[in-house]
């Protein structure tokens, strides 16, 4: 029995060695699923591609033990006790295969053995039921010298047509919500679609050869016509195509890194900086006065809002300290926009801020009776909102002037808005009574810290729907009949103070656009460009300018990060003068190692996997193929056809049947690309993340193809490359005669 094993394996040592490393790649697998067992789905294609070429193993398993089994059967075996007899060999490679993959996993992800182990079981299972399946047959048909076709029949149609179905129907669903496995198995579904239409093409070929007059392209067709002369085929197609979109995935994923890091840190230098937006600038404008290398910056990420996320540059430095740095990168047109920002902002016009220390008014009314007035000033500076409320009593006929103390104004502040109120509130179910039509309150004089607010335009915001206050303004006074709520609500068209901004396209601005200076106090912003990505900021937020949006007396907010941006070949000294840099990818880290790219490297490895399994499938019935073309030599060398031209035939097949596998993987692969580069998972949703760009590039394309070509002319050659001494006639005759 041990030495009948023995013999067994060397014998098929091939299909043996074929099955121990599909089940070894298989068992080994789980080392790229992430430690949480998160992505497990990623195996979806190894598992398809194993589970096609485990099978075809067992079949050429049992196909040449035919004659071992119909001995057994000769010698009164019954059916179960031949199987337990044959079971043995098979479940060698597959162990060994087995112990050497989840060996592997153990190692590298130990977590995931229960996956390898569970894995071999069932390619154990396949292979002998795939085994024993080859060898049902009546015992006449086991003593016989063909074995039965098990790939040219209806149920191998049947399953070639379903592939192709479900090779679409992946590729109809690749956008929904279906399963996880769907994005990493249908490049797969897809290559093997291919891959069997291929087969069919070379079959078509193969008929029209064998129809043509000279016998170079009959013998070449009638090679070709036989299903083991393609057989693998479509398995080696399916796993170059994969590599292909995996290739093609890791360069956008490597595209985008790089990207990220020029984008996040702006500059090719960044040195961080301890101190507000006034420390900033004076440090990097006294340690580069000519504006030549260092440029301020100051990052405010208050939270993942793109709205919430801002950067004030010093832009009159930006042309030169980062120039053409981001040029090839997604904030290119951005960079563009925030080189021409610096003209924009130093001619707006900034809002008048107060510059004294009481609000003074003079009120009068037209009221019979005396009148309490009250008019209260709106008022927002770095020391906070506030309302500035002075009361006043209004004699008939006559005039009021009186002032209060500005509060929170100490560092100045501007003007919102101005309410304006008389008499007894009055509430909705008794607003129409004659007593809530309000007196015209005149304001001949309203003074606050210096600003004369009549030299505004004044107009109505009332918050609710009762009838509305009346307002009307001369160069002298202002006329208000407040509204018969009580009290009446004017503001002043702001926007002539505008600041300018650089935005992109995600931000939201929930209102009208705003740029908040350096303290957070919100201003009113005019948006210059809206762009895909900006500098620092990347796809998600605004760009300010630097000097105009500090205010003097104001500090920064907490998540405010003042930075230095440098040029690359700034001087040592200039640079030491403000600090230690950081390189682009320290400050990038978190974000890359948070966005999930490293799956791309692991489905590359998925794929490298898959590829092995594909050309395994080719190379599976190079033996057995190698055997029949020998035989098939000796025969035409005895009808007087010279070895020469029997090399060319075999070169030609060679040649037509690696030069459709290898189109049809270059169309796989771009059909691959184009259906699912864009919904692989291959990076998580991040705030402001970059895009990636998954378009087809030329590389994965050639490098599928070349793969395919070099594997196919291989296992060709080898098929073909019998020795001169093995096909002579003679061997022919022996055999005949044995």
């Amino acid at each position: 029995m041990r030495s009948r094993l023995l013999a067994g394996l060397w014998l098929r040592r091939g299909t043996h060695l074929t099955i121990a490393v599909a089940i070894a790649v298989v068992a080994a697998g789980p080392m790229a699923v992430r430690a949480d067992g998160a992505e497990t789905a990623l195996l979806a294609p190894l598992l398809l591609l194993a589970a096609g070429l485990v099978l075809a193993a067992g079949l050429a398993v049992g196909a040449r033990r035919r004659h071992e089994a119909a001995l057994l059967r000769l010698r009164g075996r019954p059916g179960p006790s031949v199987a337990r007899a044959l079971v043995a060999e098979p479940l060698v490679p597959v162990l060994l295969g087995g112990a050497a993959g989840a060996g592997l996993c153990w190692a590298v992800a130990p977590e995931q053995v229960a996956f390898a182990v569970a894995a071999v079981g069932v390619a154990a299972v396949v292979v002998v039921s795939a085994m024993l399946v080859a060898l049902r047959e009546p015992l006449p048909d086991l003593l016989g010298e063909r074995a039965r076709r098990l790939t040219g029949g209806t149920a191998t149609r049947f399953v070639a047509v379903l592939i192709i179905v479900a090779a679409a129907v992946a590729v109809l669903r690749r956008g929904s919500d279906g399963p996880a496995w769907l994005p990493f198995a249908g490049p797969t579904l897809v290559g093997l679609a291919v891959g069997v239409t291929a087969t069919w093409l070379v079959r078509i070929a193969a008929g029209w050869l064998t129809k043509r007059p000279d016998l170079r392209p009959v013998l070449v067709g009638r090679r070709l016509q036989s299903p083991r002369a393609t057989a693998g085929l479509p398995l080696v197609i399916a796993g170059a195509t994969l590599l292909g979109l995996a290739t093609n995935l890791l360069l956008a994923v490597q595209d985008w890194e790089d990207d990220t890091r020029a984008v996040t840190a702006g500059a090719p230098q960044v040195v961080p900086y301890a101190g507000g937006a006034d420390a900033v600038l004076a440090a990097t404008h006294a340690a580069d006065p000519d504006g030549r290398w260092l440029m301020a910056a100051i990052r405010v990420f208050a939270d993942d809002r793109a709205v919430s996320r801002r950067v004030y540059l010093d832009t009159a430095r930006y042309e030169r300290v980062v120039g053409d740095s981001l040029d090839d990168t997604p904030a290119e047109e951005g960079s563009a926009a925030v080189a021409g920002l610096h003209d924009a902002a130093i001619t707006a016009e900034p809002e008048p801020m107060t510059t004294g220390d009481f609000l003074t008014a003079t009120v009068s009314s037209d009221s019979p009776l005396a009148a309490f007035v009250l008019v209260s000033v709106t008022t927002d500076g770095v020391e906070g909102s506030a309302q500035q409320d002075l009361f006043l009593q209004v004699p008939p006929g006559g005039s009021t002037t009186t002032f209060v103390p500005l509060s929170r104004c100490d560092a100045g502040c501007r003007v919102l808005g101005i309410e304006v109120a008389t008499g007894q509130p009055c509430v909705s179910d008794n607003w129409n009574r004659p007593r809530c039509r309000r007196p015209v309150i005149r304001i001949s004089k309203l003074n606050v810290g210096g600003l004369d607010l009549l030299d505004r335009e004044w107009n109505l915001d009332e918050p609710d729907e009762r009838p509305p206050g009346e307002v009307r303004q001369t160069a002298k006074a202002l006329d208000v009949r407040p509204s018969r709520a009580g009290a009446s609500f004017l503001t002043s068209d702001r926007t002539i103070w505008s600041v300018p901004v650089v935005a992109t396209t995600s931000v939201d601005w929930e209102g009208e656009p705003q740029a908040p200076t350096t303290s957070s106090l919100s201003r009113t912003a005019e948006v210059l460009a809206t762009v895909p990505a900006l500098p620092l900021v990347g796809s998600g937020g605004t760009v300010l300018d630097l000097p105009t949006a500090t205010l003097e007396g104001g500090s920064a907010v907490a998540a405010a990060e003042p930075w230095i941006l440098a040029r690359a070949d700034t001087p040592d000294d200039v640079i030491a003068a403000v600090g230690s840099p950081l390189i682009p990818s320290q400050i990038s880290a978190s974000t890359i190692d948070e966005s999930g790219s490293d799956l791309a490297r692991r489905l590359v490895l998925v794929a490298l996997g898959g590829l092995l399994l594909g050309v395994l499938g080719v190379l599976l019935p190079v033996s057995r193929l190698r055997a029949e073309r020998t035989r098939e030599h000796a025969a035409l060398r005895v009808l007087g056809i010279e070895t020469p031209e029997l090399r060319s035939v075999s070169r030609a097949q060679s040649m037509l049947v690696a030069g459709v596998a290898s189109v049809a993987t270059a169309v796989a692969t771009a059909a691959a690309v184009a259906a699912f580069a864009s919904v692989v998972p291959v990076l998580r949703i991040q705030s402001a993340q970059l895009p990636l760009d998954t378009g087809l590039r030329p590389l994965p394309v050639l490098l599928a193809a070349g793969v395919v070509l070099v594997a196919t002319l291989a296992a060709g050659a080898w098929a073909s490359g019998s020795r001169g001494a093995a096909s002579r006639p003679a061997t022919l005759r022996k055999e005949a005669a044995g």
